[in-house]
């Protein structure tokens, strides 16, 4: 175990939670065990302001600020996921500084890829929120939230209500952003790969809501 790093991030989260995001990460290595914290908020019809520094935009990412984007490669978005995102209804947002892609989030209302495979779908109300990334630089200033309330409209004029999403618990990070922007957590889904089969769970209150993670 790195005690620097351990010590910082205690200094930031503190030391159960960091200790915590430890133990998880050593149960995702050799157990297979993935477990996301599971948190919904109404859309906002009336978003709180971004408070975007001057230059800033937000927009609808078409088809060709995505091929641009692939070609990119600090943004970690490949053609091949950005063809498949597309054919399943994904919708992707984006924040610009002047005209260059700062960060970005995709959206989607019924099936998008996760990891290992697996896959999640949602249905009526809820919109699934998946596959955001912010520059390194840029980090820290509260752009994936002033994406995420930017997509609400979007949603709304379509009829959906509330936004569902899956996040690592080992993320601090991520939970941290959920929790500015005012996500509340239901519950827990996860899965388990073991002799190469794959187990999917969820608590009952995620259930409810009819998210769930399956094997494509």
């Amino acid at each position: 175990m790195n005690i620097k790093s351990l010590k910082e991030d205690a200094r930031r989260w503190g030391w159960a939670r960091s200790i915590f995001m430890r133990v998880m990460r050593r149960l995702q290595k050799h157990l297979g065990i993935e477990i996301y914290s599971v948190r919904i908020r109404p859309l906002e019809a009336n978003p709180p302001d971004p408070n975007l520094p001057s230059g800033f935009s937000l927009r609808i990412l078409d088809r060709a600020t995505l091929l641009a984007a692939s070609e990119d490669p600090e943004l970690d978005m490949f053609w091949a996921f950005v063809e498949s995102a597309l054919a399943h209804g994904g919708v992707a947002f984006g924040a610009f500084d002047g005209t260059t892609l700062v960060a970005y989030m995709w959206r989607t209302l019924s099936v998008a890829p996760h990891l290992d495979g697996v896959w999640v779908k949602v249905d009526r109300p809820y919109r699934y929120g998946y596959k955001a990334f912010t520059r390194p630089k840029y980090r820290g200033r509260h752009i994936n939230a002033a994406v995420s309330f930017f997509s609400d409209a979007y949603f709304l004029e379509r009829g959906y209500t509330k936004d569902i999403g899956l996040i690592d618990v080992s993320n601090l990070s991520s939970l941290e952003t959920a929790k500015y922007k005012g996500n509340t957590s239901i519950g827990f889904a996860g899965y388990v790969k073991w002799f190469g089969r794959c187990f999917t769970f969820r608590t009952p209150a995620v259930r409810r809501t009819g998210v769930e993670l399956f094997l494509r």
